[in-house]
């Protein structure tokens, strides 16, 4: 039975839900005593007219709550992220003007660590191409990679990089790790290592980038960074993609210094520069529209967790 379940809302409460998001959360507020309107498709122009009513706006990533749409949430007290990472809420600006947020962290990390793997294997044996050939009628045995005993660089030690540590381990891989705050316990548990960076992108066979923006060290992965990978290296990147300079990765997969990239994120989308029309179109490039929580399981966690933390600040405040 979910935590917020017990609680008692003191207060009548106006909510806005702004993206699609499992019934379990638009019910679990309505149950609380929330009156509720439900704009999964909302525009930037029609949000920032009518946010001064609610007390709680829930988003995903699609909405974008930027100062100036924050600027007329006269009465907005918590913003919930039904999902993990911040980056589409100016968080300093809510900061400033006393608005909390609340995320679901851990609620899809299985369902993302998955997808990790599930990309990692796709790229290491070529299946993106194999299956569109053999679609074609093109029946062709091309020899892919053997991941047991290669190592895998995670950069990002968090949940999700723990949870997709702990099956890389069990393949036969080595794990390496990098992540401004260090974690023994987590990778002491799968006998891996923490280097720094340099070392990561040295080693690694294969590089799953995991890291918020926020605590990302560094920055941005650049031309610098992968001219010390190893030649043929395979990048997952299911954080953000702009903790990769986009255009860079893409000249190093034109040279073959990079030999498969997966994402479940993109520069824009759609593709809007040249090399990204290029690079997505490259048989060794696999691009998956945000699908990382995108389980049954893992969005009815999420709106699990959105509820309960929602609720436990509410009675905070």
């Amino acid at each position: 039975m979910p935590l917020w379940s017990d609680m008692v809302v003191h207060e009548k409460w106006n909510a806005l839900v702004c993206d699609p998001v499992d019934s379990v959360l638009i019910d679990g507020l309505k149950n609380r005593g929330l009156t509720v309107e439900y704009e999964p498709s909302i525009t930037p122009d029609d949000l920032a007219a009518s946010i001064g009513k609610f007390h709680v706006v829930v988003v995903r990533s699609r909405t974008k709550l930027t100062s100036s749409i924050l600027s007329s949430a006269s009465n907005l007290k918590i913003i919930a992220r039904a999902g993990i990472g911040t980056d589409n809420i100016d968080t300093e600006y809510a900061s400033r003007h006393g608005i909390f947020i609340v995320t679901a962290a851990g609620s899809s990390t299985h369902s993302v660590a998955e997808l990790n793997i599930s990309l990692m294997i796709m790229l290491a044996r070529n299946l993106n191409s194999l299956v569109e050939k053999t679609r074609n009628g093109i029946w062709e045995k091309s020899p892919g990679t053997e991941l047991y005993g290669k190592t895998a660089g995670i950069i990002g030690m968090g949940r999700i990089g723990f949870a997709t540590a702990r099956i890389l381990s069990s393949m036969g891989m080595q794990v390496a790790a990098y992540d401004p705050v260090v974690n023994m316990e987590f990778i002491e548990k799968m006998h891996g290592e923490y280097h720094d960076l340099d070392t990561i992108l040295s080693v690694s066979d294969v590089i799953f980038v995991l890291a918020n923006l926020t605590d990302s060290g560094n920055g941005m992965l650049n031309a610098a960074h992968i001219s010390r990978m190893k030649q043929g290296i395979l990048i997952v990147n299911t954080s953000r993609s702009e903790f990769i300079k986009g255009s860079d990765l893409f000249e190093a997969m034109k040279s073959g210094k990079i030999g498969g990239y997966a994402a479940d994120v993109f520069w824009h989308e759609p593709p809007v520069e040249p090399w990204e029309k290029e690079l997505i179109s490259m048989s060794n490039v696999m691009v998956t529209p945000h699908i990382g929580a995108q389980t049954y399981e893992a969005q009815k966690k999420v709106a699990e967790y959105t509820l309960n933390n929602l609720f436990k600040k509410m009675e905070e405040i």
